[in-house]
């Protein structure tokens, strides 16, 4: 297809084939995210590359290429993906490392736009524009520049609350998912969750990683920062607390003062409106009955 919309987070994204680009191909995790809506919030016009980057366009933030196995952190290479600053474009230049239709891929956004460019460096008739890690860096900056939050957890909505477990890598996010799995609960996402906030009210949305994902969202009822432990044990967390604890798990590039501040902002309307814990817990169903009686 030539062009198409994906609707991830109640943003209409429009992919938009430029001439002489190849077939644009969604890939399988983002099938069920296709939408027939025509009012876009973004248009992404797409063409093939080779990727030239503006003489004068400065870094401002670098980004290596690390896997993690068995909880441990490894770099597998210095060059992954850089953001570049030419006011006032944003351009992120990208290798596409899991993707063997694209070699690397560079983003063009204008902050103040509705419409960004992606130049694609391939030789094949079909292509995924949103690729890793295009979709990510993508979905960052569309959810920064909106004031919106992008954060590593697991959302579960369970009896008609919602729950977003978050924490530093191994703590047991996708533990935490699987347990309320098992309990017939729905995982809205064991990964990149999107915040938003409408009406009074914070929303959690999916986003597409993994094949056959479904678009999601719930109401969030409650946010656990969690760590594993001896015993179910749940603590109130303060303002100041609160606020770090959730920045620390962001996804957040640190470079720009603006996206900065609006991140600061909408974290801190987020913790006045849903209850922020730390939460201690044994990785079994004990731990939904905990909560269910905690009532936080």
């Amino acid at each position: 297809m030539s062009n198409y919309s994906l609707k991830i987070a109640d943003y209409v994204i429009l992919f938009k084939g430029m001439s002489g680009s190849p077939v644009l191909n969604p890939a399988a995790p983002q099938q069920d995210f296709i939408t027939t809506d025509e009012n876009y919030d973004l248009a992404v016009n797409v063409s093939r590359g080779p990727v030239q980057l503006p003489p004068d366009a400065t870094a401002v933030f670098r980004a290596p290429q690390v896997e993690e196995t068995g909880g441990v952190r490894i770099k597998k290479s210095d060059r992954f993906w850089t953001v570049y600053h030419k006011a006032p474009k944003i351009i992120i230049h990208t290798i596409c490392p899991a993707d063997d239709n694209c070699r690397e891929a560079m983003l063009t956004i204008r902050p103040e736009e509705l419409s960004w460019d992606l130049v694609m460096d391939t030789r094949t008739d079909r292509v995924n524009p949103m690729c890793y890690p295009v979709d990510g860096l993508l979905l960052y900056y569309l959810t920064a520049l909106k004031g919106d939050i992008f954060i590593h957890g697991s959302g579960v909505l369970h009896h008609n609350r919602g729950y977003l477990f978050t924490g530093r890598s191994g703590k047991g996010k996708t533990t935490m998912a699987g347990i309320f799995h098992k309990e017939g609960s729905k995982v809205v996402h064991d990964d990149r969750l999107i915040l938003r906030q409408k009406d009074g009210a914070v929303y959690m949305y999916n986003t597409p990683v993994y094949n056959n994902e479904k678009s999601k969202k719930s109401l969030l009822s409650s946010i656990y920062i969690i760590e594993h432990g001896s015993t179910n044990e749940a603590l109130a967390l303060r303002q100041p607390e609160a606020m770090t604890a959730v920045m620390a798990n962001c996804i957040q590039h640190h470079w720009n003062i603006s996206l900065i501040e609006k991140l600061t902002e909408a974290i801190h309307k987020l913790i006045m409106t849903v209850n922020t814990n730390l939460l201690k817990f044994v990785p079994d169903s004990t731990v939904i009955k905990y909560i269910e009686s905690d009532g936080s």
